[in-house]
């Protein structure tokens, strides 16, 4: 740690907590900063008007049902094998 030596000038129960509350202050700063000087955020954040009319519709329509039809292909092998008898 480079910077260990400011632990002899600053108590660090001082130091600490005035370091986490100023980054605490700065994200939420800038948090603010975004929400009220952007007009694109807002949409973002609550989810915009193409998002809530997907949902609705997805919400409104039935969801499609899939049925697999599943056919055993052909064996090769099995006519041969029937066709010649075992060696002894």
């Amino acid at each position: 740690m480079n910077q260990g030596k400011i632990w002899l000038v600053v108590k660090p129960t001082v130091g600490l907590p005035l370091f986490l509350g100023g980054v605490t202050v700065i994200a939420l700063s800038v948090h603010a900063a975004i929400l009220t000087h952007t007009d694109w955020y807002p949409g973002y954040y609550n989810g915009g008007q193409k998002a809530k009319a997907a949902a609705a519709a997805a919400m409104a329509a039935p969801a499609p049902t899939a049925v697999a039809v599943v056919t055993p292909a052909p064996d090769a092998a099995a006519p041969a094998a029937k066709a010649a008898p075992a060696k002894k």
